[in-house]
């Protein structure tokens, strides 16, 4: 990577657009400048352009924008560089606030990034604008992470003198980062994995065959080889014999299923044996019952045939013989069957009473309905003279209504017409005392109109007489003297618009009392129409009223309002005459249909009464011939008994001796059963037989479990013999295995004997590298150091810190190496540069070739004495002769003189700027 041009806008201490073109400064330059002012914001940027952040702690603080900048400036930086043989152009903007396009306020604008490349005709041709696309192109063209260029390309303040002197820890993590040692440290964690998970699969083997070995002892019913036997288990003889069962689980569960056979043999005859003993006590108990069962049946038929002798006496006298006792059953059979056919006759009989008490019910049900009715009737007949009444009224007043409703209506019209009148009088009143001043008005009016024309003449005289002289002609009569001219001071002039305006008036009054007049005209016409029609009606109305004129006094209208009263009055007791006759009249067609409907109720009564009484008779009718039947079947069902019993009685002895003879000659018969001819003395030995066979039962169902027992102990050790030979076969190759992945994990994890340094797999790689690196940073500090010191890469430990990290200066003077820690600050500070720029060189080694072509030192030089110097300054000169562009930033003034080209950055109130010396 070669820098050609950076141009940084709004960037860090820089407040506007600056630009440096590394091409013109002669390989190598100074960068200096206040403390403060920016320098390293030029080395950051090239990081920022790059690589999207900046070195260090100044990349967390994620503040890349300038205070000192404008608003509307926004933040940029600009590099061109050539990369992996290709010339590129990479713009970059960091995440920024800018002021809104429009309102107020501000608005965050997204980071962003532009990657352009030279193309053979001069022109730049845009390759992406995607952060993504455009951080992988250039970390893949620069063969190196942005940690790594922070390391060899931008030499920070302070990182190579603590590196110098870091401990083990601190050097691998920051190897580590340069190197990406990573798939070494993944190896070293797959071994450990391997090591972890072949260790399970063993365990899981060994505890299958623990399990399977314990399974066998629960089935034997032993203790585990080598534990106590549990309380209540048995002694293993098979263990007891063989000392070596515990390390031998094949031999022993071998001997374990030889010893099971033998015992589920013997417990196989041994069930053979108790079966034999339980089928003879089986038969003896079968014997027993059925002995003691004939000496029951017995000894039950004894008892019963006693017991029918003595409820039935009849059973006694006809003695013991079968069929005589079964003949007589069938007899007293017989005797029951006719006296059950009389029970027809008493349900008969009962019927009849029945239907006697029915009819008797009924024809009291009819007596009461009777009763009723006479009552409903009798109430009928007095109540139509009330009916009959009330219609004769409700007549009277439908004929009296029309004269009453035409009297009522006369009225209200006459108090109807009074009281217009008396309204329309006082209206006239009122319209006429109008009608009066309006009148007034009007001729007042006429008088001013008549005024102002006079003075209008008048007026117009003066003007004349003002206007004529002595000599001159009278504009009306021509004459040339003027005897008595009008005086216009006594006649002021009127115009005609005040002519016509008085005019206007007295018109407008005129009209006014016009209208006025009309209007009581119109009320005069309708009092006299009113007037004519009370006369009319026979109303009594004073003189001054009667005759339409509307001049009556006040006592006249006073009399008026008492008659309109004594009109309405008289109306309103008219009206309440024709409403009462008026509801009266509409009562007469309900009165009229009530009437009607008590005439038909009174004659459906009458029927329905003589109905009742035929009903009646009827039923007590069928009352006594009820009676009469049921008497008839009670003699009959005497003359049948015989006795005076009753008939229930009767059967029910009938049918009781019948049974107890047809019973007597079933227990006849059985007894005659040549089965039941046994003694009933001694008993049948029952309970002896079934003890022997419960006892039987108990010894073959133990035989049976023992042998169950025996037969599922020796089953299970044989499932799992073969089960735990299989898993002993499998163990054996599994922890060969684990032991040789435990040793390689062991190795490369640094924790076995074998590896005597404790150091791991990446440690080792990267205390190679460190060879490495402290081999090409000795190179560089011989020829700074005058060939006094170098670097060696030790692989001594120190206490607990791994090993193989360690360097050590090696003093050619004294043929001693020494700790680092013993340099003074200069030559730590030669041995920390000795050590960047071996480190750079290795590191672009490792960058598949990509050549880094750019070195910018960040201060240190301050501590070097001038010969010393100018030992840096040969070796910086030489990396500019091989081509490398080498950037110092120092503020040490001696290197103005000894370094031409010069970067020079000058800090202000409104933000840093940059003077370039090119040398």
């Amino acid at each position: 990577m070669r820098p050609h041009r950076l141009r940084v806008t709004a960037f860090g201490a820089f407040a506007g657009s600056e630009q440096v073109t590394f091409d013109d400064l002669d390989g190598l330059f100074l960068l200096h400048g206040e403390t403060g002012a920016g320098k390293t914001t030029l080395l950051d940027a090239i990081a920022f352009a790059l690589y999207g952040r900046v070195p260090g702690a100044r990349g967390t603080a994620r503040r890349l924008r300038s205070d000192h900048a404008s608003p509307g400036t926004s933040t940029e930086v600009e590099l061109e560089a050539t990369i992996g043989g290709r010339r590129l152009r990479v713009t970059r903007k960091p995440e920024q606030l800018r002021p809104k396009k429009s309102g107020v306020g501000v608005t965050a604008e997204p980071a962003s990034v532009r990657l352009a490349e030279l193309s053979i005709s001069g022109t730049w041709e845009s390759k992406s604008t995607r952060t993504g696309e455009v951080d992988a192109e250039i970390e893949n063209l620069m063969g190196m992470s942005a940690a790594q260029f922070f390391q060899v390309v931008l030499l920070p303040q302070g990182e190579f003198a603590r590196f110098l002197r870091a401990d083990a820890k601190d050097k691998e993590a920051l190897l580590q980062k340069l190197f990406g040692t990573d798939r070494f440290s993944r190896a070293e964690d797959w071994l450990a994995d391997r090591r972890r998970a072949t260790d399970k699969e063993v365990a899981a083997a060994e505890g299958t065959i623990a399990q399977l070995v314990a399974q066998v002892a629960q089935a034997a019913g032993v203790p585990v080889p080598g534990q106590a036997p549990a309380p209540g288990q048995a002694h293993d003889p098979a263990a007891a014999l063989d000392p070596t069962a515990a390390s031998d689980p094949a031999t022993w569960t071998a001997a374990l299923a030889a010893c099971a056979l033998a015992e589920r043999d013997t417990a196989a005859r041994l069930v053979v044996l108790r079966r034999d003993d339980l089928d003879r006590a089986l038969a003896s108990r079968t014997a027993a019952g059925q002995l003691a069962d004939r000496q029951r049946r017995r000894r039950d038929a004894l008892t019963r045939q006693a017991e029918l002798q003595a409820a039935e006496p009849e059973v006694g006298r006809l003695g013991p013989a079968a069929a005589a006792l079964s003949a007589a059953g069938r007899q007293q059979q017989s005797r029951a069957g006719l006296l059950e056919a009389l029970r027809a006759v008493v349900r008969q009989a009962a019927a009849e009473d029945e239907t006697a008490a029915s009819a008797r019910i009924r024809a009291d049900a009819l007596s009461a309905e009777l009763d009723r009715g006479e009552s409903e009737a009798q109430r009928r007949r007095e109540e139509r003279p009330k009916v009959e009444r009330a219609r004769g009224l409700a007549s009277q007043a439908a004929a009296a209504l029309p004269a009453a409703q035409a009297d009522a209506d006369t009225a209200h019209r006459v108090a109807g017409d009074c009281a217009a009148l008396l309204r329309e009088h006082a209206k006239r009143g009122r319209l006429y005392e109008a009608h009066l001043t309006v009148r007034e008005k009007s001729l007042a009016a006429q008088t001013e109109a008549l005024r102002v024309r006079t003075a209008r003449i008048d007026g117009m005289r003066a003007e004349l007489a003002a206007q004529m002289t002595d000599g001159s002609p009278c504009p009306v009569c021509g004459s040339i003297d003027h005897p008595d001219p009008v005086d216009a001071e006594s006649f002021p002039p009127v115009s005609r618009d005040e002519e016509d305006a008085a005019f206007a008036l007295a018109s407008d009054a005129a009209l006014a009392a016009e209208q006025a007049g009309a209007e009581v005209a119109a009320i005069d016409a309708l009092l006299g129409d009113l007037a004519q029609r009370l006369a009319g009606a026979g109303f009594a109305l004073p003189v001054a009223l009667a005759d339409g004129s509307g001049t009556a006094e006040t006592g006249d209208a006073a009399t008026l309002t008492d008659s309109a009263a004594a009109a309405q009055l008289a109306a309103d007791q008219l009206e309440t005459e024709a409403a009462r006759l008026r509801d009266t009249a509409a009562e007469l067609a309900a009165w009229q249909r009530e009437l009607d409907d008590l005439d038909e109720a009174i004659a459906r009564q009458r029927t329905r009464l003589a109905e009742l009484t035929e009903q009646r008779s009827a039923a007590l009718a069928d009352a006594h011939a009820a009676d009469a039947r049921a008497a008839d079947r009670r003699a009959e069902l005497a003359a049948q008994l015989g006795h005076d019993q009753d008939l229930e009685t009767a059967i029910g002895a009938a049918t009781r001796l019948a049974e107890a003879l047809i019973q007597a000659a079933a227990v006849a018969d059985l007894l005659a059963d040549p089965d039941l001819d046994v003694p009933l003395d001694p008993p049948a030995p029952v309970a002896e037989t079934a003890a022997a066979v419960e006892a039987g039962q108990q010894a073959h169902d133990e035989a049976n479990n023992s042998h169950g027992t025996a037969q599922h102990r020796a089953g299970q050790i044989a499932s799992l013999q073969p089960r735990l030979e299989a898993a002993l076969a499998a163990v054996a190759p599994l922890s060969e295995r684990a032991a040789r992945i435990r040793h390689l994990a062991d190795l490369a994890n640094g924790t076995g004997n074998a590896n005597q340094y404790k150091m791991t797999l990446s440690s080792f790689v990267l205390a190679a590298r460190l060879e490495e690196v402290a081999a090409a940073a000795s190179e560089r500090l011989l020829a700074m150091t005058a060939g006094r010191y170098s670097l060696v890469h030790s692989d001594a430990r120190r206490g607990n810190a791994k090993a193989g990290l360690s360097l050590l200066a090696c003093d050619a003077w004294t043929g001693i190496d020494r700790d680092t820690a013993t340099l003074s600050g200069g030559e730590t500070f030669l041995a920390s540069l000795a050590l960047a720029l071996g480190l750079a060189d290795v590191v672009t080694a490792e960058s598949a070739g990509t050549p880094m072509e750019a070195l910018f030192v960040d201060e240190g030089f301050g501590t070097l004495d001038e010969e010393t110097l100018d030992e840096v300054m040969n070796v910086l000169d030489g990396l500019r002769a091989g081509g490398r562009i080498v950037g110092i930033v120092s503020h040490v003034s001696e290197l103005r003189q000894r370094i031409p080209a010069r970067i020079h950055v000058r800090k202000s109130r409104t933000g840093s700027h940059i003077e370039i010396t090119t040398g």
